[in-house]
């Protein structure tokens, strides 16, 4: 299911592909990551030229923040219903809650809570709990407000390959401060790097964590997940999530992994345990019959 109209504005864009995973509507301000995760998408490809490098840019279709901002709004009106509907995500271009973009972050949820506009927020910053004017800006929001505002935080438990980002435990306690203060919170475990560090990450943060996405590697060899093992880890970490009430949204590389483990039949009943892209519990029945009718 896409949004209910094809937004393409200088904010908010109805994203495609793989981005789909993670927001119906994406929200970019700023391109340009500091992080140099070694795994990074931006550093390969097409988008490498236009997205990629370590400096962060405003758009070049904003004059300054101030503009971003007013765009930002008017673009929220324009396509309020599907927005209201289906969120809207930052960021596939940068990181929102780095120091240099954290501010007009802040702003969107401002403008969006009015509007009853739920925000999704992925990071690998942890500083930004310690930047008193934001915290205090987030603190403000009246606390039956926050629950429709997600900070979701990328853990791969190898911060050799994220070494300019937060560390991961670093993460996983700005995680905790803000499932405290009553925001939904969310844990990207993509990329998997090894089994064992998504269990352990899972296991660390199921006090504090609402809901997981579970993805693997791009670009990967082809042998880097046995398919025994991958399988029974995801298992694991499925049956542990349900275990604790929370959900589990498996990406599309990890179910086409699980159909390799799994019979026709046992797929499709895992897959009961898990949830859609929309956070809906996924119904058997539903699921086969979509397929039968595909």
């Amino acid at each position: 299911m896409t949004p209910d109209i094809i937004i393409k504005g200088k904010a908010l864009y109805t994203t495609k592909g793989a981005a789909r995973e993670y927001g119906r509507i994406g929200c970019n301000f700023y391109t340009g990551c500091p992080h140099e995760c070694t795994y990074c998408y931006l550093k390969r490809g097409a988008p490498s030229k236009q997205l990629g490098g370590n400096k962060v840019r405003l758009k070049a279709c904003f004059k300054n923040e101030q503009h971003a901002a007013e765009i930002l709004l008017n673009e929220m009106d324009k396509h309020l219903e599907a927005c209201r509907k289906h969120g809207i995500f930052l960021s596939f271009t940068t990181d929102p809650m780095i120091e240099e973009t954290r501010r007009l972050t802040v702003s969107a949820i401002y403008d969006a809570i009015p509007r009853i506009i739920p925000v999704w927020v992925l990071t690998k910053d942890a500083t930004f709990i310690h930047d008193v004017p934001i915290m205090t800006a987030l603190n403000n929001i009246y606390r039956d407000k926050r629950p429709s505002i997600h900070f979701g935080f990328t853990l791969t438990g190898h911060d050799e390959m994220e070494p300019r980002a937060s560390t991961n435990d670093n993460r996983i306690m700005a995680m905790r401060r803000m499932n405290l203060m009553g925001f939904s919170t969310f844990a990207s475990i993509e990329p998997v790097i090894t089994w064992e560090a998504a269990w352990r990450l899972v296991r660390q943060t199921l006090p504090w964590c609402d809901h997981y996405k579970l993805g693997l590697r791009s670009g990967a060899k082809k042998d880097y997940y046995d398919i025994a093992e991958s399988g029974a880890a995801i298992e694991r970490i499925v049956r542990l999530v349900e275990c604790f009430g929370k959900t589990i949204y498996l990406k599309e590389s990890t179910r086409r992994l699980l159909q390799q483990y799994f019979q026709p039949g046992a797929y499709e009943a895992f897959l009961s345990h898990t949830v859609d892209m929309d956070g809906k519990r996924i119904e058997l029945q539903t699921r086969i019959t979509h397929e039968l009718n595909e």
